[in-house]
């Protein structure tokens, strides 16, 4: 069970359900991530660090950013704006539609990507390296599924 303390909103009491348990870790790897990505020589948030890795992946159109990030064109407008305006990314006009802007990831963009990349990597290996191989090997499809189950709700909202 979680406290329903305010100073302890996410302590986890020894009846915690499997959820709970969830809840409280998805939090904690936010704010680590959070730190983490903070800390860079180049700093990023988490969701400039997801615009800059799916820029890099081909999704250069702001409706295709917005798609995958479930988000609205004006919120994720503000975001590449600040990106571009900071010098990760450029925009160019696409070759297919002159209306179109097509996003393009800068040196320093590339730079930025791959350093937080390097460092998420890292963390991703350290948070797992005390585990034994055959529970890492049990976890993996379970939160995989778990992972693909809950994309399932956003794509249907």
């Amino acid at each position: 069970m979680i406290s329903r303390d305010a100073e302890t909103f996410d302590g986890l009491g020894p009846d915690a359900t499997l959820g709970e348990v969830l809840l409280a870790l998805g939090g904690r790897l936010t704010r680590l991530q959070t730190e983490l990505l903070a800390g860079l020589e180049q700093p990023l948030t988490i969701r400039q660090c997801r615009i800059l890795s799916r820029v890099g992946a081909g999704h250069t159109s702001l409706t295709a950013l917005c798609k995958l990030a479930h988000r609205n064109p004006s919120t994720m407008s503000e975001s590449v704006d600040k990106l571009v305006n900071q010098g990760f990314l450029s925009r160019r006009p696409s070759a297919t539609s002159r209306r179109t802007m097509q996003l393009e990831l800068t040196t320093k963009g590339l730079d930025a990507r791959d350093a937080a990349r390097r460092a998420l990597d890292k963390f991703a290996a350290e948070l797992t390296a005390a585990l034994a191989p055959e529970v890492r090997d049990e976890l993996a499809p379970a939160f995989t599924r778990l992972y693909f189950g809950i994309q399932g709700h956003l794509d249907d909202q």
